[in-house]
């Protein structure tokens, strides 16, 4: 009993280190990025498709001012062994595509990249919550429903569905999240 009310307390205090630590920014930048790009690829074909380097750069120098921001209020112990086990994801990942000789077109690498993110998603769920773990499911079934599903409408399906779901995620951990 002792052990389930320590497991509650450590994720009550995790959620509230998620929300103290700008959580929510990260999840409404990113939501928005990926808004941004799927309309982009949606309305301007290939010359939005090379804006995508571009417009995630901004995202990253966006990720590292909202994280400069928050180093004045909030400071949390990172787990070097889950920073490893994200490197090495991302980095087999960007080698199998190397490996691979690249992707195909354009919505299959961006679904593949984007389903590296959702295991990113779901690794964290598994190491710290699980909304993290289910927002990662849910983004993984978006990007496969819109890629296999509705091709013809990937990109805006990625706007609205990939995007509104890191978006909606930002709201619940800013204002529901307990």
């Amino acid at each position: 009993m002792r052990a389930l009310a320590a497991i509650e307390a450590s994720k009550a205090a995790m959620r509230s280190a998620v929300r103290a630590s700008r959580g929510h920014a990260y999840l409404w930048l990113w939501g928005a990025i990926w808004i941004i790009m799927g309309l982009l690829a949606q309305f301007l074909g290939l010359t939005g498709i090379r804006w995508f380097p571009w417009v995630s750069l901004a995202g990253v120098i966006a990720s590292l001012v909202i994280g400069m921001r928050q180093r004045t209020t909030f400071r949390l112990l990172i787990d070097r062994r889950f920073v490893g086990v994200l490197a090495a994801t991302l980095g087999f990942g960007l080698g199998w595509v190397a490996v691979l000789g690249g992707a195909p077109s354009a919505k299959h690498l961006f679904a593949f990249i984007g389903l590296l993110v959702a295991q990113a998603y779901v690794i964290a769920g598994l190491w710290f919550d699980t909304y993290l773990l289910k927002l990662g499911l849910v983004v993984a079934a978006t990007v496969l429903l819109g890629l296999f599903v509705f091709p013809a409408y990937f990109w805006i399906w990625i706007a609205v569905f990939g995007g509104g779901t890191l978006v909606a995620s930002g709201f619940y951990v800013r204002y529901w999240m307990r």
